[in-house]
C-alpha cells in the first residue's frame, strides 16, 4: 500500500488537472490503490453515481406528476418522488456497471483520451434523459407552458449532473484499474457541456411547443345548408332482440340489426360511435389511475409509458391502480363537430364530457348527472331524461344527443335478482318510449342506436322513424347524421352514409381536439358513483 503522502500527492495532481474541483467529482476520486476486489470496487462506483443519478433523475418526472395531478399531499409527493428515485438507481446502476465492463477492455482510454471520456459522458447522459423525453411525450395532453418551462430545466439539470456523474464514476474505475495518474486534462468542459445543454433544451421544448401550436388547427369545411332537427337517443344494453320485445318501440321506429361495434370498453365503443372514427384516432380507452398506499388522491393523468407507476409500483405493493373512466379524447363527437360550425346542438350525459356553454354548443357532462343520481341506475336515466327535454324547449337545438346508461347498468353490472332486474329494465324502456314520444312530439327525427354492455349477448340496433338502408352497420350512424346535416365525411370515417347525398371527395379529417382542455380529472365523488353503478370494480 502507498504511504499517505503518496496519497496527497495524487490529490494535488488531480486537482491541478480539474478532477477535485467539484464536489460530486472529489466524491468519487476513489483511492487507486484500494486492496478490494474488481466486483466491490465497481459495484461501490456504481452504486454512489447510481445515487446521485437517481436524485436528480427524479425531479423532473415528479415535478410534471405535481403539475399533472394536483393537488397531492407532501406524503403522496414523497412516495412520488421515491418511487422514481428507486427505478432510476436501478438502471442508472445497471447503466454504469455495463459501460465500465465495455471500457475494461480498454481501462485506459478516460486517461489517455479527454475527448473520449467527454463523448462516453455526454452519450450516457443523452441516454439517461431519452427515458424522461419518451416518458414526457407520451402523456396524452400537451404540457401547459408553466410545466414545460420546469421540465425542460429540472432535465437540463439532470443531463448536466448525469455527465459529470458519469465522467467522474468512470475516470474513478480508470484509475482503478491502471494504477496510475490520469494524463494532462486541462481543458475545460464548461462550453462542449453549455452547449449540449442549449440542445437538450431545444430537443424537449421545441417539439412540445410544436404539438400545442398544431392541436389549436382546424379545417377549413364546406356546408350544404339543410332544415333537419334530430334526436339521437344512445342506449347503452339496447339490443336488437331487447328492442323487438317492445311492440311500442317496433311500431314507432324501424330497427335495424348491426354486428355490434369492436372496443375494449363500454366508453371505447360509445366513443366510436359517436365520432365516426376507430379508437386509434379518438384515443378513447379503459384507462386506470394509481393510488399510494396511504394516499388521499388518485394519480389520473400518467403518461403511457409510465412503467414505474403502471407495473413496478404496484407489483412492489407501494400503490395499486384503480381503473377510471376515460377523460381523454383526440376526435371530437359529430354534435361538437357541428356546433362548432353553427349549427345548434346539445349534449347530455355523454362519456368525457363536460358541462359547457360555448358558442352553438350545449353540453351537460356526467358528473352532473351521475353525482345527484348517487348509485340509483334509474335516477341517472330520468336526470338526463330530464335535462335533455328542458334544453330542447329552451334552446330548440337542430342537432340533440342525450345518453342513457341504466339499461346496461341494469343487466350487467348490478347484482340483481331476476324479478328485480325483469322490473328495472322494463322501467329504463318505459322511458326510453316516452323520451322518443317526447322528441317526436316537439318536431324531431329521432335516431335510437343500441350497443351490448360488456359481457352481453346480442346484436347492436340502429332504430328511427325514418327509413335507412337495410346494409348498414354502425360506423354507418354518425356519418348519416353529418351527411343530414350538409357536412362531408372524412377519410377516418370507416362508415358511410344511410340517407342523404354525401359530399365527394372526403375531407382527410375533422381536426384534433385540444387535448389541454379535453383532459379532467375524476373527483371522489363521481368516482365512488362510478363503482356503485358498477362501472369501476
Amino acid at each position: 500500500m502507498r504511504p499517505v503522502s503518496d496519497v496527497d500527492d495524487l490529490r494535488a495532481q488531480l486537482r491541478q488537472r480539474g478532477y477535485l474541483s467539484h464536489g460530486i467529482e472529489r466524491w468519487f476520486a476513489l483511492d487507486p490503490w484500494s486492496s478490494r476486489a474488481f466486483w466491490l470496487e465497481l459495484v461501490l462506483v456504481a452504486l454512489k453515481a447510481g445515487t446521485l443519478i437517481a436524485a436528480f433523475a427524479a425531479l423532473p418526472m415528479t415535478a410534471v406528476m405535481l403539475f399533472r395531478n394536483a393537488p397531492l399531499s407532501p406524503f403522496e409527493t414523497l412516495e412520488l418522488y421515491l418511487t422514481y428515485a428507486a427505478a432510476w438507481l436501478l438502471f442508472s446502476f445497471v447503466l454504469v456497471i455495463l459501460i465500465a465492463l465495455v471500457l475494461k477492455l480498454r481501462p485506459a482510454l478516460p486517461i489517455e483520451t479527454p475527448g473520449a471520456l467527454l463523448g462516453i459522458s455526454f452519450g450516457a447522459g443523452a441516454l439517461l434523459v431519452l427515458p424522461v423525453a419518451i416518458w414526457w411525450y407520451r402523456f396524452d395532453a400537451a404540457p401547459p407552458m408553466s410545466e414545460l418551462f420546469a421540465g425542460v430545466a429540472l432535465t437540463a439539470i439532470f443531463f448536466l449532473v448525469a455527465t459529470i456523474v458519469v465522467s467522474a464514476a468512470l475516470l474513478s474505475f480508470s484509475i482503478y484499474e491502471v494504477q496510475r495518474v490520469p494524463a494532462i486534462h486541462q481543458k475545460p468542459r464548461t462550453v462542449p457541456m453549455a452547449v449540449a445543454a442549449i440542445v437538450l433544451i431545444a430537443l424537449l421544448f421545441v417539439p412540445a411547443y410544436a404539438v400545442r401550436e398544431r392541436t389549436a388547427i382546424e379545417p377549413m369545411i364546406v356546408v350544404a345548408p339543410t332544415t333537419e332537427r334530430i334526436a339521437f337517443i344512445a342506449v347503452d344494453g339496447l339490443t336488437n332482440e331487447i328492442l323487438q320485445s317492445r311492440p311500442e318501440l317496433v311500431r314507432a321506429l324501424h330497427p335495424i340489426p348491426l354486428p355490434p361495434i369492436a372496443g375494449a370498453s363500454t366508453t371505447e365503443r360509445w366513443a366510436s360511435l359517436g365520432t365516426g372514427v376507430p379508437t386509434s384516432a379518438h384515443g378513447v380507452r379503459a384507462i386506470e389511475g394509481v393510488r399510494f398506499r396511504g394516499g388521499r388522491h388518485i394519480l389520473q393523468r400518467i403518461s403511457r409509458g409510465d412503467v414505474v407507476l403502471m407495473n413496478a409500483a404496484p407489483l412492489a405493493g407501494v400503490a395499486r391502480r384503480e381503473p377510471l373512466p376515460p377523460t381523454v379524447r383526440r376526435r371530437d363527437y359529430i354534435w361538437e363537430i357541428t356546433a362548432a360550425r353553427g349549427i345548434p346542438s346539445l349534449a347530455v350525459n355523454w362519456w368525457t364530457t363536460a358541462d359547457e356553454r360555448h358558442g352553438a354548443l350545449t353540453s351537460i357532462g356526467q358528473e352532473s348527472i351521475f353525482n345527484p343520481a348517487r348509485g340509483d341506475a334509474l335516477k341517472v336515466d330520468a336526470l338526463a331524461t330530464t335535462r335533455f327535454l328542458t334544453e330542447l324547449d329552451r334552446r330548440y337545438p337542430r342537432l340533440a344527443t342525450v345518453y342513457l346508461p341504466a339499461l346496461d347498468v341494469i343487466l350487467n353490472r348490478m347484482q340483481l335478482d331476476q324479478t328485480n332486474q325483469l322490473a328495472q329494465s322494463i322501467r329504463a324502456l318505459d322511458n326510453l318510449t316516452n323520451v322518443i314520444a317526447q322528441a317526436r312530439g316537439r318536431g324531431y327525427h329521432v335516431i335510437v342506436a343500441g350497443l351490448p354492455g360488456d359481457r352481453q349477448l346480442g346484436q347492436a340496433v340502429l332504430a328511427s322513424n325514418l327509413r335507412f338502408d337495410q346494409q348498414a352497420s354502425t360506423w354507418d350512424i354518425a356519418p348519416t347524421i353529418l351527411t343530414m346535416f350538409g357536412f362531408p365525411l372524412s377519410r377516418e370515417m370507416p362508415g358511410k352514409a344511410l340517407r342523404g347525398t354525401p359530399q365527394e371527395p372526403r375531407i382527410a379529417t375533422y381536426g384534433k381536439r385540444n387535448a389541454a382542455q379535453a383532459v379532467q380529472s375524476v373527483n371522489e365523488e363521481y368516482y365512488q358513483n362510478l363503482r356503485s353503478l358498477g362501472y369501476i370494480r
